[in-house]
C-alpha cells in the first residue's frame, strides 16, 4: 500500500491548528485562574475552598481516608501534615490515608497530651517527666526531667515554637521558649506562684503564661505576657474566680477558657471580653477558628439542651443558636465550626448559618475540621474524612 504525502500547501493550515489549540490552553489557564481568583473574593474565599476540595478529592459530598488503630479511651488525635497522629500513653502512631502506617512508636507516658503545630507535634507526659516531639518521620526530639521533677504543660504554636511549664529546684515553676530547632530562646523561674500552662504566640513574638496568684483572699488566674525580642514582661492580667482550663492565641488575643467564665484578652492586658457563664454549665468549646471562637453552655451538665455561642476576636458576639439535640463533640478551624450530634454532623459557618449536613457518623464521638472545610470523624478503632 502507497501512503499519499500531503501536499506541500497543506502544512500551514495545521501549523496554524497547533498554534489556536495553545492559545485554548492558555485562554482556559486564564478563565481558571480569573475564575479562581473571583471564587476567592466571593463570600470570603469559600467557593474556592470548595473548589480545592474538589480538585483534591473529587465531586460530589462523601467520606474518605479510613483510619484504623487500637482502640483506647485515652487516646489523643490530631493531623499532622495529611496524616493521621493517634497517640496513647504507651505509643504513638503516624497513619496515612490509604490506612498504611508510617510509624509506629513506643512511648511511656501517664496522661499524654497533645498538641500540634506546623511540621511537630508535642506529646507531654503531664505529671511526668518526658516531653516527646514528634515530626513526619518519627521522634524529632526529647525533652526529660530528673528524679521526681515533672512537666505541667507542653505546646506548639502554628510556627514550631514550643512553650513549655516544668518544676524546677527551688521554685514554685519555670517557664521556657524553644524555636522550631529546638534552641532555647527564653526562661523564666517563678518565685512565688505557680505557673501551670503558656503559649507563643503564631509570629514568635509574645509567650503568655497562666500564673495561680492570691487576689483578696481567693486564687486567680492570672495571664502574664512576655516580650520575647526582650525578655521584659509586657502585661499581667488577673481574671477573679476563673481557673484557666484551656489557652489559645489566635494573632494578638489570649483565649482563656476558664471553668467558670470565658475571656478573651490582647497583649497589652485588656480585656476585651468576659464571659461568666452564670447558671450555665460549660459543655463543650471550640477556639481554633480562623477569626472566631465558639461555646457550647447547657443548662444542665448533662443533657439537649444547650445554647451555642460565636464571638469574633473583639469580643463581640456573633450569633446564638438554641439546640434540643445532645452535643457530642464541637471544632473550629477556618471559616468553619462542625458540631457532632447523637446521630448527625452539621457543618456551620460563623454566623452559625447551616452549610452541610451528614445524617450517617457511624458511631463516630469526636470531629476535628480542617481549614479547608472538611472534617475528620473519629471513633474509637476508625477514623474518616467528610467532605462537604
Amino acid at each position: 500500500m502507497t501512503t499519499k504525502k500531503p501536499a506541500p500547501d497543506k502544512e500551514p493550515p495545521k501549523k496554524k491548528k497547533s498554534f489556536l489549540q495553545r492559545m485554548l490552553t492558555l485562554l482556559l489557564v486564564a478563565v481558571f485562574v480569573l475564575g479562581a481568583a473571583a471564587l476567592t473574593t466571593m463570600e470570603d474565599g469559600k467557593h474556592f475552598t470548595a473548589l480545592r476540595r474538589w480538585l483534591m478529592y473529587g465531586e460530589g459530598s462523601a467520606t474518605k481516608d479510613v483510619y484504623s488503630y487500637a482502640p483506647n479511651t485515652a487516646n489523643r488525635y490530631g493531623t499532622l501534615g495529611d496524616s493521621l497522629l493517634v497517640v496513647s500513653p504507651n505509643s504513638a502512631q503516624l497513619l496515612q490515608d490509604d490506612g498504611s502506617i508510617i510509624y509506629d512508636l513506643s512511648i511511656q507516658t501517664t496522661n499524654p497530651q497533645l498538641s500540634i503545630g506546623k511540621n511537630l507535634a508535642a506529646v507531654c507526659d503531664v505529671g511526668g517527666g518526658t516531653v516527646y516531639l514528634l515530626d513526619g518521620t518519627g521522634i524529632q526530639r526529647t525533652l526529660r526531667k530528673e528524679g521526681e521533677l515533672c512537666y505541667y504543660s507542653a505546646r506548639l504554636n502554628s510556627s514550631d515554637y514550643l512553650a513549655v511549664i516544668e518544676q524546677k529546684n527551688g521554685y514554685k515553676a519555670s517557664a521556657a521558649v524553644y524555636d522550631s530547632a529546638g534552641e532555647l530562646l527564653f526562661s523564666f523561674d517563678s518565685y512565688d506562684n505557680y505557673l501551670s500552662d503558656a503559649i507563643v504566640t503564631a509570629d514568635g513574638r509574645y509567650l503568655t503564661a497562666v500564673s495561680l496568684e492570691p487576689d483578696n483572699g481567693i486564687f486567680a488566674s492570672c495571664l502574664r505576657v512576655y516580650d520575647l525580642l526582650n525578655g521584659e514582661l509586657k502585661s499581667s492580667t488577673s481574671i477573679r474566680d476563673g481557673l484557666v482550663l484551656e489557652l489559645a492565641a489566635n494573632g494578638r488575643r489570649i483565649l482563656s477558657l476558664c471553668d467558670k467564665r470565658f475571656t478573651i484578652t490582647t497583649m497589652e492586658g485588656e480585656i476585651l471580653l468576659d464571659q461568666a457563664y452564670g447558671n450555665l454549665y460549660l459543655n463543650d468549646c471550640a477556639l481554633g477558628g480562623k477569626d472566631f471562637c465558639a461555646l457550647l453552655l447547657g443548662r444542665y451538665q448533662a443533657g439537649n439542651i444547650s445554647t451555642l455561642m460565636t464571638y469574633d476576636m473583639n469580643g463581640k458576639a456573633i450569633a446564638s443558636l438554641d439546640l434540643t439535640e445532645e452535643v457530642l463533640d464541637i471544632s473550629a478551624a477556618g471559616s468553619c465550626l462542625a458540631v457532632l450530634f447523637d446521630e448527625s454532623l452539621v457543618v456551620y459557618d460563623r454566623e452559625l448559618t447551616e452549610r452541610a449536613r451528614l445524617e450517617d457518623t457511624n458511631y463516630a464521638a469526636q470531629v476535628r475540621v480542617q481549614d479547608d472545610g472538611s472534617v475528620l470523624m473519629i471513633s474509637g478503632a476508625s477514623a474518616w474524612s467528610f467532605l462537604p
